[in-house]
């Protein structure tokens, strides 16, 4: 006997809208099965790579000095924070934050895009009360920031000898493993510590009829010690006696939108990256430099970072915003506000060398002694690497790998890689350039068994290798402030060869 039931007007058999309900259960219960069978191999693959490729065991340990600056993150809610009815109008980019109302769109426009951003405020007053009103949220909390320290603290967990330059106060350092040398202040100088406030919201969060379409954050500062570069000097006298493998260069974003006095025979600025372009070229060759990027917005700030840093580092890191950021400069000489927080690989990758063919083109400009032989571009969705062949950067697989794995550990604040809280945006398979959408030649299939995909090509007249590993997305955020400047530091790790 059958049982019948009425839709619309039509009699249906509930015996067959049982068995259609089983059969959808059982390609979801599949589709997910399936998902879980992806995410172990890759999990498994990854840590294989990163394990077997340890660097600083034995009597070597690697030496990485990192500068400039340090300061208080100040971590709160972003939507509790902002009140979405106090935006007027559209959202709105702006390079600089001069009242409440600039705030509120420019946190919009970036929110809406999911894109991470950071931006100086210069109305002190409306500064100070941010801080005073996040103070009172349950859950804002405090903790070290600056790009240099992350990576330094990052360096020295995976067994590095760390030499860090920032003038900070002996609160902040308390932050700093002891065992990290900490350069900038003179003697007993008492420092103010500068104040970041990192404004953090997780993926479908909502600011009005806004959705975000992934977790991020937003930076404010009104910055008075990293602008200056004030630990530049006291860095600049420790460095031979410390001997790096490695040197980074990082927080010169600070030096955005800071009210430089500039006047007819004298630029602070310019003056202040000249004597970082000198630190650099004091480096003996075998040292090998890394500049840091982040969000910029001041196109003359970055037009002297073409000039006087770019030509001069061996390695570069950036998230993909950056990429746009940077690649659009050195292309069209403008600055990119938002990109894409989810690129395809190939466009990425094409960015990435073009990029690459721009800067080796500003060596040859500048007649600079060192020449730029790797890039690390960091994702929401995977990790890619491009390094010189024959050059000092090894074990790019294996470095790609743990960048993967760096970013789940970081944003889930746990050591372990948790499946449950895994999930790939990464396809089977992508065209490594837009040229190659419709080549299937031109595209890279992802083996779970095998996740890290490698090739070679030919650039600027070298042959140059590029990895992409898919990250294993966590999906329950605890930390997105500083995941760039550990994925970062993670990549750099196993590159080092001695």
């Amino acid at each position: 006997m059958y049982l019948y039931m009425k839709m619309a007007g039509t009699p249906i058999k509930l015996g067959s809208v049982v068995s259609f309900c089983i059969v959808l259960y059982a390609m979801y219960y599949r589709k997910n099965d399936m998902g879980d069978e992806r995410l172990h191999p890759m999990r498994e693959q990854l840590l294989i790579l990163e394990s077997q490729n340890r660097v600083g065991l034995g009597s070597f340990q690697p030496r990485v000095a990192l500068g400039y600056g340090a300061c208080h993150d100040l971590f709160v809610n972003a939507t509790l924070l902002l009140d979405h009815r106090e935006l007027n109008g559209e959202p709105e980019h702006h390079s600089e934050i001069r009242n409440n109302d600039e705030l509120i769109k420019s946190f919009a426009y970036f929110f809406k895009h999911g894109a991470a951003a950071e931006r100086f405020v210069s109305n002190g007053k409306l500064y100070d009360d941010l801080v005073e009103k996040a103070l009172k949220l349950s859950d804002s909390r405090w903790s070290i920031g600056g790009n240099a320290p992350l990576m330094a603290k990052r360096f020295h967990t995976e067994g590095w000898k760390v030499l860090l330059a920032g003038k900070m106060s002996s609160k902040l350092k308390s932050y700093i493993p002891k065992e990290i040398k900490i350069v900038g202040a003179e003697g007993n100088e008492e420092v103010k510590d500068d104040i970041h406030m990192i404004l953090e919201y997780k993926a479908d969060a909502n600011f009005g009829d806004l959705k975000a379409p992934r977790a991020n954050r937003y930076i404010l500062h009104n910055d008075e010690n990293n602008p200056l570069l004030s630990s530049l000097e006291k860095f600049t006298e420790h460095l031979p006696q410390f001997t790096p493998d490695l040197l980074v260069i990082s927080g010169l974003q600070m030096m955005d939108n800071f009210p430089f006095k500039k006047t007819d025979t004298q630029d602070l600025r310019a003056d202040r990256l000249e004597l970082v372009k000198k630190q650099i070229l004091s480096q003996p060759a075998q040292t090998l430099t890394h500049f840091e990027m982040a969000s910029y917005v001041d196109l003359e700030l970055l037009l002297h970072l073409k000039s006087k840093v770019l030509p001069y580092v061996d390695s570069m890191g950036m998230n993909e915003q950056e990429l746009t950021n940077i690649h659009n400069l050195l292309l069209y000489g403008n600055v990119s506000y938002a990109a894409d927080s989810n690129p395809r690989v190939a466009t990425a990758l094409d960015q990435m060398r073009k990029t690459f063919q721009m800067i080796r083109q500003k060596n040859q400009e500048h007649n600079s002694n060192r020449k730029l032989t790797r890039i690390h571009v960091h994702t929401l969705a995977y990790q890619a690497i491009l390094t010189v062949k024959d050059s000092s950067w090894k074990r790019t697989a294996a470095a790609t790998a743990k960048a993967s794995l760096t970013a789940h550990r970081y944003v889930c604040d746990a050591q372990n890689i948790m499946l449950e809280k895994s999930k790939l945006l990464l396809d089977d398979s992508f065209a490594t350039s837009t040229a190659h959408d419709n080549n299937s030649r031109g595209r890279v299939v992802i083996e779970p068994t095998n996740p890290v995909a490698c090739w070679e090509e030919t650039l600027e007249g070298d042959q140059v290798e590029i990895c992409v590993a898919p990250v294993l997305i966590c999906t329950e955020a605890q930390l997105t402030a500083g995941a760039g400047d550990n994925i970062s530091a993670a990549g750099l790790v196993l590159q080092i060869e001695k």
